[in-house]
């Protein structure tokens, strides 16, 4: 059976988040009862696939992730601009090139990295990602939207072709060409994906924040 390699991006610096990262990295953050980077973690620790983790931080974050006993490795900014450029970066340091699942810091949601490894090998795809059915315009202008009739995904379009937003994990396999950012990876590349309908917060302004919060507040009871 084939292990993955889980990767955590955390070295972001979450300019979104206005004067709240005057004070706190976006990875740290608090969102209810735990950092915001905990939540990507516990994800990749409940699967039964991923057998090694990598946080992939900056300086500044680096000390309080060790602390989560995972293994770090500080990103070199001027090669790291995405994840995709994040995981080219971790292969060429760690010489893993094993299938990898790639989890930002500052979701929230309960989709099952399991679930997503498993439509992966099933396709037979170059990769895998998790699409999600969004209403709010300004939410579908923040991230990347995908069309599943077309199979073309843009990124943070001015006049979105479809309303179903791309959420991470993504599932990425050995060997594919990882330079371009985002968009041009997906597009060049054979794309598998699930449908997923449950929650899902992006930490990326403080209202995102207070409405992941008082989520979790909510269903913690």
């Amino acid at each position: 059976m084939t292990s993955y390699l889980g990767v955590l991006f955390c070295g972001g610096r979450g300019t979104r988040l206005g004067n709240i990262t005057d004070y706190v990295s976006k990875a740290l953050v608090p969102v209810f009862d735990r950092p915001a980077f905990m939540y990507g973690l516990a994800q990749l620790r409940a699967s039964q696939r991923v057998t090694d983790i990598v946080i992939l931080s900056n300086h500044a974050n680096d000390p309080a992730l060790r602390k989560s006993g995972v293994q770090t490795l500080i990103q070199d900014d001027a090669k790291v601009q995405d994840m995709f450029s994040g995981l080219a970066f971790v292969r060429e340091e760690t010489h893993d090139h094993r299938p990898a699942v790639l989890m930002p810091c500052d979701n929230v949601s309960s989709i099952r990295v399991d679930d997503t490894i498993e439509e992966y090998e099933k396709s037979r795809a170059d990769l895998t990602i998790n699409l999600r059915r969004i209403e709010d315009a300004k939410v579908l202008h923040q991230i990347g939207v995908f069309d599943p009739e077309t199979g073309v995904m843009e990124y943070r379009p001015h006049t979105p072709q479809s309303n179903f937003g791309v959420l991470a994990p993504y599932v990425v396999g050995p060997g594919i060409d990882l330079s371009g950012g985002d968009e041009a990876v997906i597009n060049r590349h054979e794309v598998s994906w699930r449908v997923y309908d449950g929650y899902w917060f992006d930490i990326g302004t403080p209202e995102e924040l207070a409405e992941a919060t008082e989520h979790l507040r909510r269903h913690s009871r």
